[in-house]
């Protein structure tokens, strides 16, 4: 038993503990306030009962709320229901426009789930889940001077918007066993409804953001969650508006005789996924690479041509 229990010691000893507390604080600047925005317009709604949930009370309160429509350019909408002890419809009207623009932020993926926002005061923490984004404006403020308002917001976004969907998903569990180590305490303290949020944030750093965090921080991503990330770069979200919906302006077609090879360079984004494409006719188009994601905003890429088969060929890439 002496054994048995040495052994179980030293193999916990070995797990590494967790490189950040939370990851909403690593960096202030993965997403900024100058970032695109796929917010587009918002249109009163009036008032009207609705049941919303306030930290302040730790329960589910009835209240006649201010009602807004937040459209978006990629088709989504939102109503946003704001307390009505913000007194008027236009002061009401004044936080529903500033947290609907910022939400606007967040790719279609993370708001495809969100149907309501509930904006309260009191400074108590932001939530995630029931097709919503909980917010109470005194703790927004705090997340705002500390330069994380937009990161905390990916956060509750991925518990509305991934959570159902992956969470429970065995590629996702594998992936947890695979890294044996949590990228945050918070993680590792609520493995179940916690990783995946926490995990996300860091994964678009190190993907769609990567200059604008340090080599350093990067790393530690890395090492920690190399299998969560490879889970996340296989999924096909809708990036909009982080990804911009533009086909990508191939800079040179250069082929190389005694290789055997083409070379095309395009002007790409950052963590987007590309396709390269190829034609003989411009009718029939085949898949010769799929799947790739740009590291650089200037990618290059090696394609295996053999003339004597292709006398000429046409080549195209795209977002995938």
């Amino acid at each position: 038993m002496k054994v048995l229990l040495l052994l179980l010691l030293c193999f916990c000893s070995l797990r590494a503990e967790p490189p950040f507390w939370g990851t909403i604080f690593i960096d202030p600047d993965i997403i900024k306030p100058s970032d695109p925005s796929a917010y587009l317009a918002l249109t009163d709604a009036g008032q009207a009962h609705r049941t919303m949930y306030d930290r302040r009370e730790n329960n589910w309160v009835r209240l006649k709320p201010y009602l807004f429509n937040a459209n978006y350019k990629d088709g989504l909408k939102i109503e946003v229901q704001v307390n009505p002890e913000f007194g008027n419809a236009d002061a009401a009207r004044k936080e529903a426009e500033k947290y609907a623009d910022v939400i606007g932020q967040l790719a279609t993926a993370l708001r495809r789930d969100v149907e309501t926002v509930w904006i309260h005061k009191g400074v108590n923490p932001f939530g995630g889940g029931n097709n919503n984004l909980l917010i109470h404006t005194g703790q927004a403020l705090k997340y705002i001077n500390d330069g994380i308002l937009e990161e905390t917001f990916v956060h509750e976004a991925t518990h509305t918007s991934l959570d159902s969907r992956h969470a429970k998903k065995p590629k996702w569990i594998a992936a947890q066993k695979a890294d044996d180590e949590f990228i945050s305490n918070y993680a590792k303290d609520y493995p179940n409804r916690e990783d995946l949020a926490e995990s996300y944030l860091p994964y678009f750093a190190i993907r769609y953001r990567p200059d604008r965090i340090s080599k350093s921080l990067a790393r530690k991503i890395k090492q920690a969650i190399p299998n969560r990330i490879k889970y996340f770069d296989s999924l096909s979200l809708e990036m909009y508006p982080v990804i911009r919906r533009e086909a990508p302006s191939v800079d040179q077609l250069y082929y190389n005789e005694a290789n055997k090879l083409v070379s095309i360079s395009w002007g790409s984004q950052l963590g987007a996924k590309y396709i390269i494409q190829s034609s003989s006719d411009f009718f029939v188009w085949k898949t010769v690479v799929s799947h790739f994601i740009a590291i650089t905003s200037l990618t290059s890429l090696n394609v295996n041509l053999d003339r004597k088969a292709n006398t000429q060929e046409f080549y195209r890439v795209g977002l995938e």
